[in-house]
């Protein structure tokens, strides 16, 4: 058969699809190839949709399943699972024409006027309306008023901007690829859990070497800052993850600027003071400076439990001087030696699968959704290999002439479920939670594929966890709450209940996103929560109650200075995006080195350069809006506070309003209508100051 017969097979395949397929070499070897043939396929069918009379124009003029978009979503998928040479330069190549496909939609004024006919002539329903309402309003602030010559401006702007993005993450991908450090000293580890040393000693034994081999995973890098004795050691590892894109030759600073030159002239070409009233004009904070005052108000509030957090630690370890590369590991160091609590011991207590089992039955008590694991389809490329004499490449071989791993790189990793509710097929929803040196080095929740006339919405979350040497996986605590993160997301967009994709909680504002997602969290928190699922790996026993006392007594342990960061982050986001654009590589340094010392309690390093691999503003949908996590936790727990008022934190009547008039809504709303739905009020901050010992 032919191959591209079977990739548009594939794609139009309305159930899971085949991505052991899809992401073969044989496939990636002409997907650059039928991305071409699919973009001139849309490019044709866009002039025609523009010839159609105003008369004939209604709601499902516009509803179309994008074929090209959704080949190019999970290629641009499998280039942050697994960035090697091969995908990046398929995206690279294609990425530029597609972004010109998009800025010809974009600034169509014949398109935006059918638009805003059908709004303003259509028969609508509510859901409709507020489809074509949000579109319009998108035309008209991304400038579809405006002249030629500035639209011609805003469409270069916005093809660098998607070139720039690639070039920081490549640029910070090749680092960490590049990063190893080797410890032949056995007692500077020996505080160490043994699951940490057994996997960076099977990472040295596959590359030849003794002893034990560190790379820059966020595992590795976690593991050294607790639990390794040597104070210079720590330092070093604190000093190269603020050196990852700061060489001469993939120096991420340079395209920062760039960036942020760019940002700012769009948003004057918008009609807007900065980028960050541009961003803001889409998310439910109003302007920065609401944000600015708001944070700098729980900022001070934290800073004196924050000073009090580095206090306690220099008076019972009588330090002359605690640096911040050293509050990891005195931080762990006191928990376990003045609070009896050993985050070792508490590891046992999270086996991964058993942790995932039961993340899945808590949302199954909360909101009634069934999971169950299925098995990938079969790839058709090999069974039709095995019905002829073309012989097959030993899985796990370098198959030299496509440059990549093809067996035992994604694919031993993902798990794909059905998940249903009421006996209703809700969404395919696929895991692919370990970590490869290829990999994005943080979480994430996305959708491969949305829902359209019989097609199968596709939800993901991808993590980074360790596995053990020996399969088996504990996580940390803080893996637990990542999980159950993303899990939130994933379970934000599965329950969403309008059939446009358009309302789906994906698409919500973009500081509202992370409510469901930080409010999952709670339950793996609660001791009532971890009652369900903490049990000892090896003899199933459940989590001790004095444990669960330790944590309980732990609970703001570590908050002063968690908001602190936070805010740090936030603020260096929110001041690059408001303020002057610096001019030099040395304006953007001292601009953050002194909003850290603005919003800091350590002196600053001697390398500091946060921003050189900070991805979410830079190469992500983060720029002006950082402040969004700790804006929805804000959010997040009052809709906590309701749970734990209940008397239950599974309480029936709270979960099924949250489901009904949040959850399930997506973006039907307006955030703070949908928040005003649940609580008859505005957002207040003193749940969020309760929860964080702050008050």
């Amino acid at each position: 058969m032919d191959i591209k017969k079977q990739i548009l097979d594939a794609l139009q395949n309305p159930d899971f699809p085949d991505l052991k397929f899809l992401y073969s070499p044989e496939v990636l070897a002409v997907s650059e190839e039928i991305l071409w043939e699919l973009l001139v396929e849309e490019q044709e069918d866009f002039q025609k949709k523009l010839k159609i009379p105003d008369e004939d124009i209604s709601f499902e003029t516009f509803e179309d399943f994008s074929i090209l978009d959704y080949f190019f979503w999970l290629l641009e998928h499998y280039q942050w699972v697994n960035n090697d040479e091969v995908i990046r330069k398929i995206i690279e190549n294609f990425e530029p024409k597609y972004i010109d496909f998009s800025n010809e939609v974009a600034y169509s004024k014949r398109y935006y006027e059918m638009l805003k006919y059908c709004f303003q002539n259509g028969s609508l329903d509510a859901e409709q309306k507020r489809i074509m309402e949000k579109s319009v309003e998108v035309y008209e602030i991304r400038g579809i008023a405006l002249a030629e010559a500035e639209q011609a401006k805003l469409k270069k702007i916005n093809k660098d901007l998607s070139e720039l993005g690639q070039n920081f993450w490549n640029n910070v991908l090749d680092s960490q690829k590049e990063f190893e450090y080797m410890i032949s000293n056995e007692d500077i580890i020996s505080e160490m859990p043994d699951d940490d040393k057994l996997v960076a000693k099977k990472k040295a034994e596959e590359k030849k070497r003794e002893w034990y081999l560190f790379d820059a995973s966020q595992s590795a890098y976690a593991a050294i800052m607790k639990y390794c004795s040597d104070k210079s050691i720590r330092a070093y590892f604190y000093t190269a993850r603020n050196l990852f894109a700061t060489e001469e030759w993939r120096n991420n600073k340079t395209v920062i600027l760039k960036i942020l030159e760019l940002k700012n002239e769009k948003a004057k070409l918008l009609g807007f003071p900065n980028y960050a009233e541009l961003s803001l004009h889409f998310k439910m904070a109003e302007t920065p400076d609401q944000i600015i005052d708001l944070f700098g108000e729980i900022s001070e509030k934290a800073r004196p439990k924050a000073q009090a957090e580095l206090n306690e630690i220099r008076e019972y370890f009588n330090l002359q001087e605690l640096v911040v590369s050293d509050l990891s590991y005195y931080a762990r160091k006191l928990r376990e030696e003045k609070y009896a609590l050993d985050d070792k011991e508490l590891k046992k207590y999270f086996e991964f699968e058993k942790v995932l089992e039961w993340m899945f039955e808590i949302v199954k008590r909360l909101y009634g959704i069934e999971i169950k694991k299925i098995q990938p389809h079969p790839n058709p490329l090999l069974k039709e290999r095995e019905q002829t004499s073309e012989p097959l490449s030993p899985w796990g071989e370098r198959i030299q002439e496509w440059g990549f791993v093809w067996e035992g790189s994604i694919f031993d990793d993902i798990q794909v479920y059905e998940v249903s509710r009421n006996g209703k097929f809700l969404s395919y929803f696929f895991t692919d939670f370990f970590y490869r040196p290829f990999k994005r080095q943080w979480a994430w929740a996305n959708i491969l594929r949305e829902n359209f006339r019989g097609n199968k919405k596709i939800v993901l979350n991808v993590c980074n966890f360790q596995k053990w040497a020996d399969g088996t996986t504990l996580l940390t605590l803080w893996d637990v709450e990542t999980m159950f993160h993303e899990f939130g997301h994933a379970t934000h967009e599965m329950l969403s209940r309008s059939e446009h994709s358009e309302l789906s909680g994906f698409h919500v504002e973009w500081d509202f996103v992370e409510l469901p997602s930080q409010l999952l969290e709670n339950w793996c928190r609660d001791p009532e929560g971890m009652k369900i699922f903490a049990s000892h790996y090896q003899t199933w026993e459940p989590v001790p109650e004095d444990i669960l006392q330790k944590l309980e007594q732990l609970d703001t342990f570590g908050s002063g200075q968690f908001v602190i960061k936070q805010n740090e982050y936030a603020m260096m986001d929110m001041s690059l995006h408001t303020g002057i654009i610096p001019s030099s590589e040395s304006e953007l340094d001292t601009h953050v080195q002194k909003n850290y010392l603005k919003n800091s309690l350590f002196p600053l390093s001697e390398v500091y350069n946060p921003h050189t691999s900070f991805s979410h503003i830079f190469d992500g949908g983060y720029a002006a809006g950082y402040y969004s996590y700790m804006w929805a936790e804000i959010i997040e727990k009052e809709v906590w506070r309701a749970f734990k008022d209940s008397g239950d934190i599974f309480s029936p009547e709270v979960s099924k309003k949250f489901h009904d008039t949040i959850l399930s809504q997506g973006t039907t709303k307006k955030a703070s209508e949908l928040f005003r739905d649940f609580f008859n009020r505005d957002v207040e901050i003193d749940a969020f100051l309760s929860e964080k010992g702050l008050i």
